[in-house]
């Protein structure tokens, strides 16, 4: 029987129950101010606790529903035994998580906007006073930079709005940035071109490895384009063109997706086992030399630690091979 389901816990939702109780104790423990926003013709109890069940040991909660200044609100009660030296050193990120999960429930409602909520632990702990802050920056190693940095408006890079001579200016970055920024765009090989012309797929290519040059074919393959047949060899043409380096990867790329029929079927979907069937007819029917070229390169992604799954995608090699090459890693 845990310590904080009896007699605690009983007794402290009874009190908490009472409605009367729950008014005055509002009123003997809110800011005045804050008090005086709730509408408490709305006061009600929710039927439902935000306490996780590693800690129902120390912990128990009400959690009340309040219009407070005619908005939506929540004042969760959390009553807290401390019976464990550390049982509650992290309340202040404790009840943190407990206000986003009570919001997220909020919003699963149905609701637009994030509800008020106003979070209240009552401690009777064997340790008095409450050894712990209660300010949530005081669990961060560098509390002055926790308050410069954390909680904050998170940092938006819209690249709708970003102009492409900015992107541009980003380094190896740039091409992510760029790719994005175009992808929905009808000329979108055009707009490879550009960057090919520009250097900026060049420069990518150059500093990175071979497996960030498979994904970025696996997204330049996934554009619209590049599911017609005759615009996705006019975008491999091209891409072969301005990496004469990457040719023979591109092409064995290129040949894995007119197998795989992935031009041709994507948006209709695959019957089930349709792939497995292909990867087979594939196996028996490669030649050995392209057999050698996709062993090469499931050889180089592996070594460079792309997932088993990918290399799979991109070779079409079978599970088998590419676990042989796996194991000299």
């Amino acid at each position: 029987m845990s310590i904080i389901s009896h007699p605690h816990d009983k007794f402290f939702k009874g009190s908490l129950k009472e409605k009367q109780i729950a008014l005055d104790f509002l009123k003997a423990h809110l800011p005045a101010d804050i008090y005086q926003q709730l509408d408490l013709s709305t006061l009600r109890a929710i039927d439902k606790s935000y306490v996780s069940a590693e800690l129902r040991e120390v912990h128990s909660d009400m959690v009340y529903a309040c219009q407070i200044n005619g908005k939506a609100g929540y004042i969760p009660i959390l009553l807290l035994l401390e019976h464990q030296s550390t049982a509650s050193k992290h309340m202040a990120f404790r009840l943190l998580q407990y206000t986003v999960n009570l919001m997220g429930d909020h919003l699963k409602a149905g609701h637009n906007s994030l509800p008020l909520v106003l979070p209240i632990c009552l401690y009777h702990g064997t340790v008095s006073p409450y050894p712990y802050s209660t300010d949530i920056f005081e669990d961060f190693d560098d509390v002055e930079m926790a308050r410069a940095l954390v909680f904050k408006q998170f940092q938006l890079i819209d690249l709708t709005t970003l102009p492409v001579d900015t992107l541009k200016q980003h380094g190896v970055a740039a091409l992510m940035e760029l790719l994005f920024k175009h992808y929905r765009e009808r000329d979108f090989i055009e707009k490879i071109r550009q960057l090919a012309d520009q250097g900026i797929l060049k420069v990518a290519v150059s500093h990175t490895t071979d497996s960030y040059f498979f994904a970025m074919l696996e997204y330049i393959g996934s554009n619209e384009q590049g599911e017609q047949p005759q615009k996705a060899e006019d975008l491999f043409k091209l891409l072969s063109t301005v990496l004469p380096e990457k040719r023979e990867s591109i092409m064995t790329f290129n040949e894995q997706l007119r197998q795989e029929g992935r031009q041709e079927g994507r948006q209709e979907g695959r019957q089930e086992g349709r792939q497995e069937g292909r990867q087979e007819g594939r196996q028996e029917g490669r030649q050995e030399g392209e057999h050698q070229k996709a062993l090469a390169i499931a050889k180089k992604m592996l070594a460079e630690g792309s997932e088993f799954a990918f290399v799979k995608k991109v070779t079409g090699l079978f599970d088998e091979d590419i676990k042989k090459i796996a194991a000299q890693y």
